[in-house]
């Protein structure tokens, strides 16, 4: 192993104990409902991302800088770009995986952002639960993360709900993955005002 991959190595072992620490707040896998993901979130940004940049890093080792133009922005500054800087990604040969969300160059996200934290490093709210990709649906576009919208919701006064939200939180639980983005966005940006 040459000195660069050992110091890469090292990096990657020094930042794998940190994430247990209490700065590693965004890397939380205990499910999250939409109320604790937004309270989380610095900012709410609706993006498509234009590139992905694998860079090394003193600290980390390797991070791989994610850039995307705003499509709407109902929580956070009013910048008309956002980036996401964290850690991991393939640097020469060495591959690194500490299971955060891709982004693609091209797609659309909902991304729900904490601050970062000391290297200046963030990933979604409770990792891949802050990230909603965006979707064609039936009527427009939609935006899912994998979860059941009904557990998401499941401490959400049914009044604050948007009627086509509500329509579909009554069906089977695979046509509930997945919600009309303009009424997702309403929802999120009503939520934050309340934060």
């Amino acid at each position: 192993m040459n000195l660069r991959a050992f110091k890469a190595f090292a990096a990657i072992v020094v930042f794998s104990s940190l994430l247990g620490t209490t700065e590693a707040r965004a890397s939380s896998v205990v499910p999250l409902d939409l109320d604790q993901i937004i309270a989380g979130a610095e900012h709410i940004v609706h993006v498509r991302c234009t590139a992905n940049t694998v860079l090394g890093d003193p600290d980390v080792g390797i991070v791989t800088v994610s850039s995307s133009v705003v499509l709407d922005r109902p929580k956070g500054g009013d910048e008309p770009t956002f980036t996401v800087r964290q850690a991991g990604g393939e640097l020469l040969g060495l591959k690194v995986d500490y299971h955060v969300p891709k982004f693609g160059v091209g797609d659309e996200y909902v991304l729900l952002m904490p601050p970062p934290w000391r290297l200046g490093l963030a990933s979604p709210v409770g990792l891949s639960q802050g990230a909603f990709s965006v979707v064609p649906g039936a009527a427009g576009k939609e935006v899912g993360n994998g979860r059941d919208f009904a557990e998401l919701l499941g401490g959400a006064n049914p009044a604050s709900i948007p009627p086509r939200m509500a329509a579909r939180l009554k069906q089977e639980p695979h046509a509930r993955a997945r919600a009309d983005l303009g009424e997702f966005m309403a929802l999120t940006k009503a939520k934050a005002v309340t934060r």
